[in-house]
Formats: C-alpha cells, sequence, structure tokens
C-alpha cells in the first residue's frame, strides 16, 4: 500500500511490514538541502517527535528526504552516508562543532538545538535510517523511464499524467469518503496496466477524458449554443440534447489533449471535418429525394441520426464512440453543415 498524507506526505507500508515515510520538498525557489535549511531540519525534528511519541514502529521504518530539482548540501550528505551508530555520532560531533563555530548563529538553530539534544538513541535510528534523494532535476522523468521500453514515445506523458492523476484521485476519493488514502498497489498496477493496453495500440485512439459533469451539460444547454439551437430546430428531444452536449465537450476535450500528446494534427483535423462533411451532403442529399413528403424537421432528425450513428477512422484508426457524433455537432457549431434542410434562415431569425 502507498499512503498520502497518513503517517506523512508519501508513505510506503509494505507486505512484509516495512514502512517508509518520505518528505517531499520543491527545491525550484531555495535549496532544502542546504546545511542550515530550515526545511531540513524540521523534517528532522518532526521524525524525531514521532520517535519519542511512539508514533513510528522504530524497527520497521525507514526515512526518505526527496528533493527536487537535484539539490546538494554537506550536512545532508553526512547525514546520508551515516549507517551506523557510530557513523552517526561522529555526524553529530561534526554538525554540533560547525554550529559552534559560527559567529552568527542560522535562523533555525532552535531546530538544530532540537536535534542536538535529542535522545541519543532515537537520533541513531532516525539518521541510519535515512536516505536522502536528490538526483530528479524533472520529477516525473524516473516515471517516464520505467514506461519507455514498452510504450510508445507518442503516450508516455500520456501514461504519467494517467498514473499520477489517478493516484491523486484515489486518495482524494478515500478522504471525501473520511477514510486514510491508502492506495493498494497491486489494483492500481493493473488498472493501469488496462489503461496502457487500451491506448498503446497503434489502429486506436482512445478517449483521454471521462464525461462532463452534468452541471457543465447543463451550463451549456442552457447557454444554448448554435448547434444546440439547430437540435431544437428539428425537434430533438431533451435527453437527445444532454448526450450532443456531452459528446461535444468530449470530443474538445480529447482533440485538445490528444494535440498536445502529439498523437493528432491540425492538418488531420481539417481533412476529418472535410471528410464528415462531405459524408453528411451524401446522406442530406439522399433524404432529400426519397424523404421529400416529410417535413423539414423530419428530415433534419433523419439525417442527424443517420450522421450520428457513422463510425468513419480518423487517419486509419478507430476512435471512440462520442468522437464522431461530438465532430458533427462542432461542424454544425460552426454552420458549417446543419440538420434542417433551411437551417441557415431559421438560424438567422431566431438571433
Amino acid at each position: 500500500m502507498v499512503s498520502l498524507e497518513v503517517l506523512d506526505d508519501v508513505a510506503v507500508h509494505q507486505a512484509d511490514g516495512k514502512t517508509i515515510v518520505e518528505q517531499c520538498k520543491s527545491a525550484t525557489k531555495q535549496n532544502p538541502l542546504s546545511d542550515w535549511a530550515e526545511d531540513l531540519w524540521k523534517t528532522l525534528c518532526n521524525w524525531l517527535d514521532f520517535l519519542e511519541a511512539g508514533e513510528l514502529d522504530t524497527t520497521t521504518i525507514q526515512y526518505r528526504l526527496y528533493v527536487t530539482p537535484a539539490r546538494f548540501g554537506e550536512i545532508a550528505k553526512l547525514l546520508h552516508e551515516a549507517r551506523t551508530g557510530d557513523q552517526v555520532d561522529v555526524a553529530v560531533e561534526s554538525i554540533e562543532a560547525s554550529l559552534t563555530g559560527m559567529k552568527k548563529k542560522p535562523a533555525c538553530k532552535h531546530l538544530v538545538a532540537r536535534f542536538l539534544e535529542a535522545d541519543p538513541e532515537h537520533r541513531r535510528m532516525l539518521v541510519s535510517r535515512l536516505r536522502v534523494i536528490s538526483e530528479d532535476n524533472d520529477p516525473v522523468e524516473p516515471l517516464r523511464e520505467i514506461f519507455k521500453p514498452t510504450v510508445s514515445p507518442l503516450i508516455v506523458d500520456l501514461i504519467c499524467e494517467r498514473a499520477i492523476g489517478a493516484a491523486k484521485e484515489a486518495a482524494d476519493r478515500m478522504i471525501r469518503a473520511g477514510l486514510p488514502a491508502k492506495i493498494d498497489a497491486d489494483r492500481f498496477r493493473a488498472e493501469l496496466r488496462a489503461f496502457i493496453q487500451k491506448n498503446n495500440l497503434p489502429g486506436f485512439l482512445s478517449s483521454l477524458t471521462d464525461h462532463p459533469s452534468s452541471e457543465a451539460v447543463t451550463e451549456v444547454l442552457q447557454s444554448r449554443p448554435t448547434f444546440v439551437r439547430q437540435l431544437e430546430l428539428i425537434d430533438i428531444p431533451p435527453e437527445g440534447r444532454v448526450r450532443a452536449v456531452s459528446d461535444y465537450l468530449r470530443t474538445a476535450a480529447d482533440i485538445s489533449k490528444w494535440g498536445e500528446s502529439g498523437l493528432i494534427f491540425e492538418a488531420n483535423l481539417r481533412d476529418w471535418d472535410e471528410d464528415l462533411i462531405g459524408r453528411y451532403q451524401f446522406i442530406a442529399g439522399e433524404i432529400s429525394d426519397t424523404h421529400a413528403e416529410h417535413d423539414g424537421e423530419t428530415q433534419g432528425r433523419i439525417i442527424y441520426r443517420r450522421c450520428a450513428t457513422l463510425q468513419p477512422p480518423f487517419e486509419g484508426r478507430a476512435v471512440p464512440g462520442h468522437f464522431v457524433h461530438g465532430s458533427f455537432n462542432a461542424l454544425s457549431e460552426n454552420r458549417r453543415l446543419g440538420w434542417h434542410p433551411d437551417f441557415s434562415v431559421l438560424l438567422e431569425a431566431d438571433e
């Protein structure tokens, strides 16, 4: 299990009963590993407080201080390299001598004093099991290295984004339910593996977005954009308009994510739009010839439903079901096509 904000910023609860607690520090504006950095000494004192209070199992606990981007500090290095009780005592003596020799004491001197005055046994337990990790200028790069051997380069960043987002959402969901934010590693890996298998197929463009919220859909319906007004012209029922808005929003979000990831390009989208318009024109022409006895609303509903059921590929790749429907509604929004035979005149009269 991996927990967030339970025992510490992050804690790894291993199957054999051992636990790794981790403090994570950002070094973009300052160096948390500099010799007299308040972050460094506050972290050490917090862990000592936990030990003295008996809140951590001293026989199984390990400590990690993770800092990114990569930074360095002599005292942090000294503590990192101390593996035995004797080495810890030597490191403590060195720190004490350095502090004593300073003419101007650092602002964190009270924290350093707490560390120096702590129970020697607790201090040895802490420092001998402490590892300072500050190697990554980009904290996502280690994740990329895990996926690069088996995942298409085009979707490596998407997979990393999914992994990070899924972990955060899982933790937030547990917190909202009043539970400790502990994530089961096996289950998390299984879900991520399924996501990778689905998205690592060269012949399939998988959706990277969830269904929009009901609030977002309602807001669009109430604002009555052009594509919704086009549906009103042919009397599409309310549930059909809800589906249209949902697919429209999800399609726009997918296009944005695919574009950012280099999975699709603007030229591809232009060709896609032209292909859909051509298909629409064939269907509209057929309906005009074969259903001339029906009024414009009925003809429009037939055209709309025929288009909505199409599933053409995008640049030779299969696409999610909502994408074609959402794309047709996007073209309807831009008035590049319309469902009612007289949509242009009717839309202008409604403005």
